[in-house]
C-alpha cells in the first residue's frame, strides 16, 4: 500500500511577464508520507513558497505556468477542476502563511472568517458554524463570544 500523502514529480513553475520568463522552480521532486513532517529550507527567492502555492494551486494565473505532477492522496491535483480543488483547499490541504498580516482579512473578525471557512467545507447552518467556531477558539485558549 502506498502511504504517500503528497508527491511532487518534476514540478516546473515559470512566471511569464511582458519582459521575460522567470524560472522559479525547475524539476522539483518531493514526497511526503502520511504522518510525516518535513522542512523546506532555502535562501530567499529559492522557490519554497512557490512550491507550496503550487500544491494548493493558488499561484497567480495566467502569469504562472505550472507543469509536472502534484499527487495528493493518489490524485493529480493539477488535473482537477477549480470546483473540485476548492473542496480540497482548507479541508484536506492548506497552508499556514508565514506573515500573519496576510493570513486574515483585517476588515472582518477572526470569528467570521473561521465560520465562513467552516460553512464553505461543511453543509451546516450559519448558527452551527458559529458554534463550532467558538468551540475551536476556546480550544486554543481564545475566549469567544
Amino acid at each position: 500500500m502506498d502511504d504517500n500523502l503528497l508527491e511532487i514529480r518534476n514540478l516546473v513553475v515559470e512566471y511569464h511577464t511582458d519582459d521575460a520568463v522567470i524560472h522559479a522552480v525547475n524539476n522539483v521532486n518531493l514526497t511526503i508520507k502520511a504522518g510525516e513532517t518535513i522542512g523546506l529550507v532555502g535562501e530567499t527567492g529559492a522557490g519554497k513558497t512557490t512550491i507550496a502555492k503550487s500544491a494548493l494551486r493558488i499561484l497567480p494565473s495566467p502569469q504562472a505556468k505550472v507543469s509536472g505532477e502534484i499527487i495528493f492522496e493518489g490524485e493529480d491535483i493539477l488535473q482537477l477542476s477549480e470546483r473540485n480543488m476548492r473542496k480540497l483547499r482548507g479541508n484536506k490541504i492548506a497552508m499556514i502563511f508565514q506573515d500573519p498580516m496576510t493570513a486574515l482579512n483585517p476588515i472582518e473578525t477572526v470569528g467570521y472568517q473561521i465560520a465562513e471557512t467552516i460553512k464553505q467545507h461543511n453543509k451546516i447552518s450559519a448558527r452551527d458554524a458559529e458554534r463550532r467556531t467558538c468551540e475551536m477558539l476556546e480550544l486554543v485558549g481564545i475566549p469567544a463570544e
